[in-house]
């Protein structure tokens, strides 16, 4: 259980030159006392009047300073080889002489600077140390977290939030996100320019399809906490972060891209998809509770894909999601033995341990539990659960338009769970009255044309396709939301 720690104290030992490697040390020494640490600075505890070589000595010595930082950029590194100035000076008492009497973990190289040819100004009397480097921005964020995780002695975990202690220290059973780093890491390389940018984004892919197995629910966990309801609500919590992290994943490939691969990004759909299609093939007999070991992911798969929904349209990727919505994904049905193609609406999962089980074990009566839990976890700030909700419904439109026959058993939908709060009515659907913004959406609905859309919508009607009980659920029906008196009667 989290629980709060002494600021560790830290010495940062550094060079004033040139001024740029100043400003950039006083900057890193900002963040740390912004995530917890005590920094010590001559900038900010060394007065006029004071000695400042017995106050570099002090603490070096001082047993309650945890580390002594050693920023190594070209300047630092050769005046402490040289033994001039007051690097110098500095750099002879941090010496074999005095860090051996301390512990050997005390000094760290900060590296914030390379030669032409890469390699790292490191001054000699501490060339074999291992160091930190925050030299390379690509990595300058995974080299930060090592250092944190250094001055606080904690293992790896969750990131903090500014202004405390990061949870990954505070936090002893925290979730280790495989996906950390990683969109950071993307973002600078599009902002750079680097042609090897799609490397960092198919890595992602990858990372996060691997990640999804840390949250699996297995018989050991179920000796633990025999109530397998629970076990999913821990589950659907932990991939919150995973769901966060996606989230920036979206908005940085959609804000810094401008050679976004679409077939790779709908290749890595069909591979969670499959993913969906592999879990549901190894369903246990219904008298055991195994059929519920996958719900966590049933809850994820639906939620993440109104993010999905949301953030492109929020970036107004409309060609994209439109291809998303539209296109036929290749998947082998192990249960069927054969490949098929399936579309968006299996993302729409039913997590019946949440909506049945628990509902009834506990005697809440939610009509929908799913629902409660999207609204509750809504905390985005421009994904707002509004927005989410209004996604839902879009999807199961959408859903609907694309169903060809009249036999109602045969019918693919998205059951819109979110309007158990009640929606009534949809700002992206009603921006259709404009000729431009019906230009812009009508990808989603493949569609060339607001004829084309009426024949959609028209066929839906006749075939009565809008059948969803509204008893618990209110949004507007279908030929209410498509208003085509006024579609398309604005430019």
């Amino acid at each position: 259980m989290a629980s709060s720690l002494d600021a560790p104290k830290v010495f940062i030992s550094y060079s004033w030159k040139p001024a740029t490697n100043k400003q950039k040390t006083i900057s890193l020494a900002e963040r740390l006392e912004n995530e917890g640490v005590h920094v010590i600075l001559d900038e900010w505890n060394l007065a006029e009047g004071q000695d400042k070589y017995q106050f570099m000595e002090q603490m070096v010595n001082n047993p309650d300073v945890k580390r002594v930082l050693i920023i190594c950029n070209k300047e630092y590194t050769e005046k402490a080889n040289k033994k001039s100035g007051g690097v110098g000076i500095e750099s002879l008492i941090i010496s074999d002489e005095i860090y051996s009497k301390v512990e050997q973990t005390k000094f760290i190289p900060i590296i914030f600077e390379r030669d032409s040819e890469g390699k790292e100004y490191v001054p000699t009397f501490i060339k074999t140390r291992i160091y930190i480097d925050l030299s390379n921005e690509d990595v300058f964020e995974e080299e930060y977290e090592k250092l944190m995780r250094n001055l606080f002695d904690k293992p790896a975990s969750k990131r903090p939030p500014r202004g405390t202690p990061p949870a990954y220290i505070l936090e002893e059973d925290s979730t280790f996100l495989r996906t950390s780093h990683k969109v950071k890491t993307i973002q600078n390389s599009l902002i750079n320019e680097k042609k090897n940018f799609q490397v960092f984004v198919d890595d992602y892919y990858s990372t996060f399809l691997e990640a999804l197995a840390d949250f699996e629910i297995n018989n050991e966990d179920l000796q633990t906490t025999p109530n397998i309801d629970d076990l999913v609500i821990s589950r659907i919590e932990g991939l919150k972060l995973l769901r966060n992290d996606f989230v920036s994943f979206l908005e940085t490939i959609f804000t810094y891209s401008s050679q976004f691969d679409l077939d790779k990004f709908i290749s890595f759909i069909e591979k969670i998809l499959e993913m969906i299609m592999k879990q549901e093939s190894f369903k246990y007999p219904r008298r055991t509770i195994g059929h519920y070991m996958s719900d966590q992911y049933k809850f994820f798969y639906n939620e993440i894909f109104l993010y999905l929904t949301a953030v492109m349209i929020d970036k107004e990727k409309f060609k994209e999601l439109g291809a998303v919505l539209n296109t036929g994904f290749v998947i082998f049905n192990e249960r069927a033995s054969k490949t098929e193609s399936y579309s968006f609406l299996l993302f729409n999962q039913h997590a019946e341990s949440l909506d049945k089980l628990r509902n009834e074990r506990l005697q809440m009566r939610r009509v929908s539990i799913t629902a409660d839990l999207i609204k509750q976890r809504a905390d985005l700030p421009k994904y707002t659960f509004d927005k989410l909700r209004e996604c839902d419904v879009l999807l199961y439109f959408i859903g609907i338009m694309e169903n060809e026959t009249e036999n109602q058993w045969l019918w693919k939908k998205w059951f819109p769970q979110t309007t158990v709060y009640h929606l009534y009515n949809l700002p992206l659907l009603e921006k259709l009255i404009s000729k431009r913004h019906f230009e812009k959406l009508k990808p989603l609905f493949n569609v060339n044309t607001i004829e084309e859309l009426k024949a959609k919508v028209d066929k839906a009607i006749e075939i009565k396709a809008d059948k969803l009980r509204r008893f618990n659920h209110d949004f507007p029906y279908i030929n209410q939301a498509f208003n085509f008196e006024k579609i398309g009667t604005f430019n």
